[in-house]
């Protein structure tokens, strides 16, 4: 069985599942940003041959739209048995309430769409996933709950050791470059503070960082925490001057030595432990 996923995270989360009962690849490579991806020939071939396919929605990866169809694989097109939208069940945060236009940025009409980052939320995917692996291969439903069960107790293990690492530190806020960290923020009850880009998917400008460096004074906030994928040149100069220091943390599961989705958040909780240290 051939799976395809839009993101690593996705695809790792699959793996859990699947074990070496499936093949699973995910569109996206590690450490490219998710919403900027170029599909290739051989990515409409791959799409054409798979029996799953696992997308992030929200309209994060509205790329792999076109991707779709081109394969014309009826086993993946939407509402088909292989077709999974990870974000079905997830609950959704910072859900706009307002217009949007242009003027807005790069922002989700559905809501923000890293929801990934939410240990919890994985569980939720990974059941997304469940589903469609029981409907496409029955045969190996027994193998698929079992793995679903040990993936779901082992982030309900970690869970404490990740929340009392971080337990120090409810309430506090921080500074990132996108407003990617809402689900991690409430789970961990941390404060995102304000982020490099004054609006998502619009670039830091002088004026911004000022003010961004001002506010971050005045409220006592020295935590920045970067994903690896963007540059740390103005990250840098806002922890000098507000008195912090800057941790990176990985983008993508893949990225900075990680291997697996636990890796990722492991690195990810201590990436934020040292920033807010």
């Amino acid at each position: 069985m051939e799976i395809i996923t839009t993101t690593p995270e996705l695809a790792a989360i699959a793996r859990e599942l699947v074990g070496n009962l499936a093949t699973v690849t995910s569109l996206a490579k590690p450490e490219a940003n998710y919403h900027q991806i170029d599909a290739k020939p051989s990515d409409v071939v791959r799409v054409a041959r798979a029996d799953v396919f696992i997308r992030c929605g929200l309209d994060l990866d509205m790329w792999a739209d076109a991707l779709l169809g081109s394969a014309r694989n009826p086993k993946v097109q939407r509402g088909a048995a292989g077709y999974v939208d990870a974000s079905a069940r997830v609950r959704k945060l910072e859900v706009p309430t307002g217009g949007i236009n242009g003027a807005s940025g790069d922002v989700h009409p559905a809501g923000n769409p890293h929801y990934w980052f939410d240990p919890k939320d994985a569980v939720v995917v990974a059941y997304e996933i469940l589903l469609a692996l029981l409907a496409v291969d029955k045969a190996h439903g027994a193998t698929y709950n079992a793995n679903y069960k040990r993936f779901s107790d082992e982030i309900t293990a970690r869970l404490v050791g990740w929340t009392k690492t971080l337990a120090p530190f409810k309430g506090h806020g921080f500074v990132a470059y996108h407003d990617e960290w809402i689900y991690f923020a409430t789970r961990f009850g941390l404060t995102p503070f304000g982020f490099l880009e004054p609006k998502p998917g619009i670039p830091p400008s002088g004026g911004h960082v000022t003010d961004l460096i001002q506010r971050m004074r005045a409220s006592k906030v020295r935590a920045v925490v970067m994903g690896s994928i963007y540059s740390t040149k103005y990250a840098d100069l806002i922890a000098k001057e507000a008195g912090g220091k800057v941790a990176v943390v990985p983008y993508s599961v893949g990225g900075m030595g990680t291997r697996s989705y636990f890796d990722y958040i492991d690195a990810i909780v201590t990436g934020f432990a040292k920033a807010l240290s």
